[in-house]
């Protein structure tokens, strides 16, 4: 498998790294947020700029985000707006989205940028290259809160998100029942042997928790943790989760 370096980090190889997600609506809880990446220390640090009060206004983003990166010091960052239609916090134009995608990523302060692919499929391809362009390495996302589609597809949206030229390919779906995350399970399998890049896939809610910590033996190389809130079901929190995660890959040496 290829893997993605953001700086000593590498996506894709070993241990499946941890992010947690920024989701403060204002100044003061975007702070306590990153107090808690601040002293859970993760691999990586989300910033869910749709949750944020100001999400749509690319100036205060900007300042925000300046803001954020100052605080976080090392840590590596991968800025997101969720849509609305993806189970993100509000509704936003997808000539915004580009703006703001893009914007951010001029501002050299992000390492990763998250694109929902199915937004305008016609559209993502460009958006992905002129990410890339500007040193981003891009995460093709797709979520599913209503549900597991069957696997057929969730193989085609795959491949679709392959052909988007990103660098990282993300699925998130959500359990009605155990059969579901083992179908999750078996498309991560077979899909981080097909592909040539890091794959990032869970199961969300209680039921899906497995999908969460076996990264490393089901091919997922990169798990969600909460900090001060969790920004998705079946989140748990870093400590545990790294606990998990370095048993298993111990049992696997």
């Amino acid at each position: 498998m290829k893997t993605v370096k953001i700086g000593n980090m590498e996506i894709g190889r070993g241990i499946p790294k941890i992010c947690i997600p920024i989701t403060g609506e204002t100044r003061e809880e975007i702070f306590l947020d990153i107090e808690e990446i601040q002293r859970q220390k993760p691999d990586l640090a989300e910033w869910r700029a749709d949750c944020y009060e100001e999400g749509e206004k690319v100036e205060k983003v900007l300042e925000m985000l300046r803001t954020i990166n100052d605080r976080l010091g090392q840590i590596p960052l991968l800025f997101t707006f969720r849509t609305a239609g993806e189970g993100g916090c509000r509704e936003i134009l997808f000539e915004n989205y580009v703006k703001l995608l893009n914007a951010a990523a001029e501002t050299g302060l992000v390492q990763l940028t998250d694109v929902e692919i199915f937004f305008r499929e016609e559209s993502s391809g460009e958006l992905v290259k002129q990410l890339q362009e500007k040193g981003v390495k891009v995460v093709a996302s797709n979520h599913h809160f209503e549900g597991t589609p069957p696997k057929e597809a969730l193989y085609e949206s795959l491949d679709r998100m392959y052909d988007s030229g990103a660098d990282i390919l993300k699925m998130a779906v959500m359990p009605g029942q155990f059969k579901d995350l083992l179908s999750l399970l078996e498309v991560t399998r077979e899909a981080a042997d097909k592909y040539d890049r890091p794959l990032i896939t869970m199961s969300m809610g209680e039921t899906g928790f497995l999908s969460r910590i076996c990264g490393e033996i089901t091919g997922s190389a990169l798990t969600f943790a909460a900090g001060r809130n969790a920004s998705a079901p079946g989140q748990a929190g870093v400590e545990n989760m790294r606990n998990i995660l370095k048993n298993i890959h111990e049992s696997l040496s």
